[in-house]
């Protein structure tokens, strides 16, 4: 199905794919151009006659002179959400195309209304968008709405006992993380107030080492000694005929949003976060766990990131590429040790606060690396939900280590060059591209994380 656009929408998205003004435009376009055409778009999938829908922004995503991908909710009657993905590309190229098995797949099963269809193309082929659950690098994710076959999986896997006979009509299914062609995840539920659990969906085998990790690392804890951290995916099950790890739920909030709430009186549980990370560290390594990417990969990493700042604001991209430099200069200069078992992502979106506990979450790039890259990323992270170099971050930042405990000097003298060094990397990644206050938050970011390399020099 396609749709007319005006001419005076593409010359808006031209300007914002263009990205030679600044990010502006991208904000214009995201706020005056593209809701009302996701909103037609939406309204062609939908049967005559069907109450109107609301739009909410979730991600946003520009690859200048490339492609602009979205990301939104759409709010149904009764309090539903479906998740849609809408991507514009420049003249001259052609918008994804529809994945017609996934949506025969999702129609047959019944998961596709009250939507008639789950995919709308422009007339020009310059925007096209779709609609979860279809995605045809995924054609698992269809049937993991399907509560009939939900119901069946988790009484087969066990994640429903103590719960009787499971029945399919108790369940929800709501899309958390919508990105077709990259990942999913979805929180799936029984009743107003049953139990509930995560389901994360794979392309690969990642999600059997994920569950591995986590019971792994909870062992390794409660070895550690009485530290009040536990690893909530040890209870994890992964279904490898479906590619799909599930997670029960745990009550309770992410540490980011915990530090926003409360900001340095979050000082013990950001303490007891550095206990068990140490106890990760001084574990016994296992041979068969892979390796985490070294510094050159996560240099390489951030100066990816630095695309977007080099078009945007060229100055701040210049300086960050210049610290990127700076960083693996640094690195090179201390001494090395032996590789440890890392957590690979430990930041305040992966602790999540319930009660006195925090649990450990998100094992995809657990393996075996630098240790410092570890303690480095969540202090930049705990400047990041802080206020940057300020009093609240320094405070934080002492809890941290003084959990951590005994730090090795020169392990210490590496974590504060990869804290400028993920610092960097944020910049350019967490920052929305929407945000009307971009450029001086990014400036803002970078220079901190100049001033980090400085000291750690």
């Amino acid at each position: 199905m396609s749709c007319g656009v005006a001419v005076e929408g593409r010359a808006a998205l031209d300007r914002a794919l263009a990205a030679s003004d600044g990010p502006g435009p991208v904000a214009e376009f995201l706020d005056a151009v593209a809701p009302d055409e996701v909103l037609a778009a939406v309204r062609r999938c939908l049967p005559p006659g069907h109450p109107g829908v609301l739009l909410q922004l979730v991600r946003a995503k520009l690859k200048p002179g490339r492609k602009l991908t979205v990301e939104y909710g759409v709010g149904l009657a009764g309090g539903r959400e479906r998740r849609i993905c809408v991507t514009w590309v420049v003249a001259g190229a052609t918008a994804p195309g529809p994945a017609a098995d996934g949506e025969a797949e999702a129609r047959r099963r019944g998961v596709l209304a009250p939507f008639s269809r789950a995919w709308v193309v422009s007339d020009d082929e310059r925007m096209s968008a779709c609609l979860a659950p279809v995605d045809g690098a995924f054609p698992q994710l269809a049937r993991w709405h399907d509560r009939v076959h939900l119901a069946g999986v988790l009484r087969a896997a066990g994640g429903a006992a103590g719960l009787g006979d499971l029945a399919a009509a108790d369940l929800t299914v709501d899309a958390v993380r919508y990105r077709p062609g990259q990942r999913h995840v979805l929180r799936i539920g029984v009743g107003g107030s049953g139990p509930a659990w995560f389901a994360k969906v794979y392309r690969d085998d990642t999600g059997r080492r994920a569950v591995a990790a986590a019971a792994w690392t909870t062992t390794a804890l409660a070895a550690g000694g009485a530290v009040p951290v536990a690893a909530r995916r040890a209870a994890g099950r992964y279904l490898a005929a479906d590619r799909v790890a599930v997670w029960p739920a745990v009550p309770g909030s992410s540490l980011a949003a915990t530090i926003a709430a409360s900001g340095s009186a979050a000082g013990d549980v950001v303490r007891a976060a550095g206990s068990a990370l140490r106890q990760l560290h001084d574990a016994p390594s296992a041979a068969e766990l892979p390796a985490c990417p070294d510094a050159v990969g996560q240099a390489c990493a951030t100066l990816r990131t630095a695309e977007l700042l080099d078009v945007l604001a060229p100055p701040v991209g210049v300086l960050l590429r210049r610290e990127v430099g700076r960083a693996l200069e640094l690195l090179a200069t201390l001494p090395p040790e032996p590789a440890t078992v890392t957590h690979g992502d430990f930041k305040s979106d992966n602790l999540l606060v319930s009660g006195s506990r925090v649990h450990l979450l998100d094992f995809d790039r657990f393996g075996r690396g630098d240790p410092a890259a570890d303690v480095g990323n969540f202090l930049a992270d705990l400047r990041w939900w802080s206020d940057g170099d300020g009093p609240e971050a320094a405070g934080l930042h002492r809890a941290f280590l003084d959990g951590y405990g005994g730090e090795p000097p020169a392990r210490m003298a590496r974590a504060r060059v990869y804290d400028g060094l993920s610092q960097l990397r944020m910049a350019a990644r967490r920052v929305p591209i929407q945000d009307p206050d971009w450029d001086r938050r990014v400036t803002g970011a970078v220079g901190v994380a100049a001033a980090t390399l400085s000291g750690a020099r």
